[in-house]
This record gives C-alpha cells, structure tokens and sequence, in this order.
C-alpha cells in the first residue's frame, strides 16, 4: 500500500469567502475591481483581485494554513499580514487614494 499522505489543499471557509465577497461586491458595483480568482494548494489558499484584467492581479490575499495568518499583497508587494481576516478586509475598504501632479 502506498504510505504517502493525501494532503487536503488549503482553503477558504464559507465564512471567509462570504466576508471577502461582501467587499467584492461593492467594490466591483463602484468600479473599482473587475474580476477575481481563487486558487488552492496544500500550503496555502489565494483569492486574487482584478482591477484591469490586461495586467494581472492588483490584491491578492493569502491564507497560509500552517501560520494561520492572513497576507495582503498589492502588485506583489506585501501591504498587511495578521491572523485576522477582518483586519485585512478592513485595510481594503480604505479608500483608493492617488497622488496627482
């Protein structure tokens, strides 16, 4: 018989994906975001955010099931990390702000 594991990948719980998606829908309702994406591995779950869908993901959080920590990342630079889900929604919902000359 064969001895290695079945890994489940890491995922996003319907109580996670239902706050995220809450955000999501009033973000893509003012324009702001157009698209998103979900992917899975056994280390970790991405949700990835789209506001252009010619360049790529804008924000992505990640759920890193060992640490049981939360990343935001914007342009893969890392903006926030915590164990909580709602302080990462919660520096999304700040406001879009942009320097203009």
């Amino acid at each position: 018989m064969n001895n290695l594991k079945y890994k489940k990948p890491a995922i996003f719980e319907k109580r996670e994906i239902y706050k995220i998606m809450e955000l999501y829908s009033k973000k893509i309702s003012i324009g702001e975001w157009k698209d998103y994406s979900i992917s899975f591995n056994n280390e970790y779950a991405i949700f990835s955010i789209y506001r252009s869908l010619k360049y790529g993901s804008s924000f992505q959080i990640k759920k890193i099931r060992r640490r049981k920590v939360y990343i935001l990342t914007f342009q893969n630079k890392t903006l926030t990390v915590s164990d909580s889900l709602n302080k990462v929604i919660n520096f999304l919902k700040k406001p879009n702000l942009m320097l203009i000359k």
